[in-house]
This record gives structure tokens, sequence and C-alpha cells, in this order.
């Protein structure tokens, strides 16, 4: 059951990490449109390029540019990619407590608002310390994730595409969720 469970968390996280990298290149390519194309169009920045780097044409800055997106966003071991992913992979695992937390407030009513805003520290906790628990003993503790995600890697485009939209449409759905239990309550108790 453990390791089915921890499967289970870690190709979410794998999901997360696909989605992370492929929401990015779009985002990449118009960097590189709007920014890189006419930056290395001034003199003095080919000029500098070719002084610092050794970069004589467009095509080999994109392909360092490009090589640098490889180390960092498409590397799972890199810090920029840790952080974000701890990020992701944090709020996937809270958003199902806030949404209990949220249904417990609209059944408790009025006096919830009183309970929540004098301990709202603690209700920001409730969600928050045992996502982050839990993340760090199933994805980062002896960077359990690498093992899985070598795993992952080995599984075919159909499935990886399927989880990824899955795991998307979970996330949306969550906050949503969240969204629209805390616009009910503020409907219905919150004069």
């Amino acid at each position: 059951m453990k390791n089915n469970i921890d499967r289970f968390l870690n190709r979410v996280l794998y999901s997360l990490y696909n989605l992370m990298y492929f929401s990015g290149l779009p985002l990449h390519a118009a960097t590189e449109l709007l920014v890189q194309r006419p930056l290395y169009s001034l003199p003095c920045w080919k000029k500098r390029l070719k002084k610092e780097y050794g970069i004589n044409t467009y095509k080999e800055y994109k392909d360092r540019s490009r090589s640098i997106l490889d180390k960092t966003v498409n590397n799972p071991v890199s810090g920029f990619t840790q952080y974000y992913l701890a990020g992701l992979a944090l709020l996937l695992l809270a958003l199902p407590i806030y949404l209990v937390i949220n249904i417990w407030m609209i059944c408790y009513g009025p006096h919830a608002s009183d309970i929540v805003g004098r301990h709202l520290i603690i209700v920001v906790a409730l969600g928050i310390v045992p996502s982050w628990i839990i993340g760090d003993l199933v994805y980062w503790k002896k960077n359990r994730y690498l093992k899985y995600f070598a795993a992952f890697e080995k599984e075919g485009r159909k499935s990886k595409i399927v989880w990824t939209i899955g795991t998307t449409l979970a996330l949306c759905l969550l906050i949503v969720a969240n969204f629209m239990l805390m616009w009910y309550y503020e409907l219905n108790y919150i004069q």
C-alpha cells in the first residue's frame, strides 16, 4: 500500500515537472523572438558575445540559450526546477486539506469566521505543515523522486501526456473548488 501511494505521489510530481517544462516552452519561444533576436541585432551585443563566449552566428547564440534552458528547466536536479516543483507539489498537497477546512467552515457557519480570524496562522499551518512533511518524506528525502523520475522517463509519450493533463485538471479543479467554497461562505455568512 505504501509503495502504491509513493508511486502515485511521485507520478503526480513527475506530471507537475512535465507541466512546468512544457508550459515554459512557449515562454522561451516568446523570449527568443521578442528579446534575443532584437538583442542580437545590436552590433555591441554581437561584439560582446563574440569576445566573451566565441559566438559568431545567431544560430550559435540560440543553441547556447537552449542548452542553458536544458541545464536548468529540463534537469530535475537543478535548483531552479526543484524550487518551482516543490512549490507546485506543496500547492497540490495543501489544496485538499484547505478544501476540507472550507467545507468545515460552511458546515460550522458564522462562528467559523471568528475561529479562523483568531487562529489564522494555525489554519494556514494546518494546510502547509502536513503537505511539507508529506513532500519531504515522499519526494525530497534522499532524492527519492529521482528514482521514480528515471522509471517514468521510460514510459510512452501517451502516458506522460495523459498524466500531465489529468494532473493539470486536478490542480485547476482543486483551486476552483476552494475558491467557490470560500465565495459561497462569504455570500452566506459574512455580512
